[in-house]
């Protein structure tokens, strides 16, 4: 088996020591490290074989006139950019077989940069002293595997700092001796799909029906991160089609609010780009999604609130902003290159948007479906259909359009 290659990114100037300790873990598994210094408190180096120059000139900077301009945020953005362009090449030159980030603010935010520039799959570590926060900035919508370090890593790793840090890098070893690359499966056409909770009696269902018809299914949780890894890895022509049951991050990127807008806006837009068979419903558009009761904007605490759980509130739309996620949707359906049906739940769009639910609004549905229709160029196939979302009926009309778009597909 050839020798692996983990690479270890730090700030070399103010964590030298541990980044020496994790380096000893990866000798002693026989594997290859490559340091890359994204300090920038000296320039003289440090033995790296990315130096902080080095990777400031990947960023088409001189590190020595940034640190002299002396704004951090411009210096920690070049480290970022300059590490992913080191990533990416070791990456496409098959000399990266996985990736570990340690660091305190700075550090973190330029360790995460350059690993968002990786493929999926590809085992990435972060230990950070700040990952017991909002983490969403730093990771995206990449697989970034992320460990609270719970001590500072300044100065020679202690007892606390020892367990954390090789617990990180023998996971990470782990990861890269037995873990396996995203592949598309070539004997099988996929299928994206997205969902909620609050629509995942439909997206079991759903998902039954294809596997059924020989269909792979990969099913993104409408969380903001789920739902633009989903667009990029449509972009990447991983998909031959796509149920889009739950665009309910279409709703809170139009509002721009709630904890699950896309981590990259344009919700709706790869499909459209990609020309791949499109069905399209309207799972989960009528509310946002927030965290804790008390993270509600002062503006939406009078609105309808439903908490899912503890950590969860759910906060209803307002019908204005219905029509306004009524006519995004139709222009960027608009824009499909492919085949597109819409299939409307008359009987209500989740669990709470049902006749008797906290968010059931059928003057709401009205205006957002009037914007919608509207909208819509002609010759898109739009249908209402007298179910819940959740019925069996409506989630096997779902699955019988996309395998119908499919088929002619196929024949064309």
């Amino acid at each position: 088996m050839p020798q692996r290659n983990i690479a270890i990114i730090s700030t070399l100037d103010t964590k030298i020591e541990s980044v020496l300790f994790l380096e000893e873990i990866v000798n002693e598994f026989g594997c290859n490290s490559i340091l890359i210094d994204v300090g920038a408190l000296t320039t003289l180096g440090t033995g790296a074989e990315y130096s902080n120059n080095d990777v400031a000139q990947r960023a088409g900077v001189d590190l020595a006139d940034l640190v002299h301009a002396g704004k951090r945020d411009e210096i920690m953005t070049a480290m970022g950019v300059g590490a992913a362009h080191v990533l990416k090449e070791l990456s496409d030159d098959h000399r990266l077989d996985g990736v570990i980030g340690i660091g305190g603010n700075q550090g973190t935010a330029i360790a995460s940069m350059a690993m968002r520039s990786l493929p999926f799959g590809l085992p990435k570590f972060l230990v950070s002293t700040v990952a017991s926060g909002n983490m969403r900035p730093y990771v995206g919508h990449k697989d970034i595997n992320v460990v609270f370090s719970v001590a500072d890593l300044v100065g020679r790793p202690n007892s606390v700092s020892r367990s954390i840090l090789r617990n990180a890098m023998c996971a990470l070893i782990g990861m890269v001796e037995h873990g396996i690359p995203v592949n598309r499966d070539v004997e099988k056409r996929t299928v994206a799909l997205s969902a909620l909770g609050n629509t995942e009696p439909a997206a079991h269902r759903i998902t039954e029906r294809l596997l059924e018809n020989g269909l792979e299914v990969i099913t993104f949780h409408a969380s903001g991160a789920g739902g633009s890894a989903m667009e990029e890895l449509i972009d990447a022509g991983v998909f031959s089609g796509i149920i889009d049951l739950t665009p309910h991050e279409l709703s809170e990127e139009v509002v721009g609010a709630g904890a699950y807008v896309p981590v990259v806006p344009g919700r709706m837009n790869a499909a459209a780009r990609a020309g791949i068979p499109q069905v399209i419903s309207t799972g989960a558009l009528e509310y946002l999604c927030f965290g804790p009761r008390e993270s509600i904007p002062q503006s939406m605490r009078k609105r309808k609130i439903y908490m899912h759980n503890p950590f969860n509130a759910n906060v209803k739309v307002t019908q204005k902003e219905m029509s306004e996620i009524g006519k995004t949707m139709a222009a960027r359906i608009n824009e499909s290159r492919g085949p597109v049906t819409i299939l409307v739940p008359k009987r209500g769009w989740s669990t709470y948007g049902s006749e008797g639910g906290a968010f059931y609004d059928p003057k709401g549905y009205q205006i957002l479906l009037t914007s919608l229709r509207r909208g819509l160029k002609p010759g898109i196939d739009y249908q209402e259909l007298d179910f819940h979302i959740n019925d069996t009926s409506f989630a096997d009309s779902c699955a019988d359009a996309l395998l119908a778009q499919l088929s002619e597909d196929i024949k064309r």
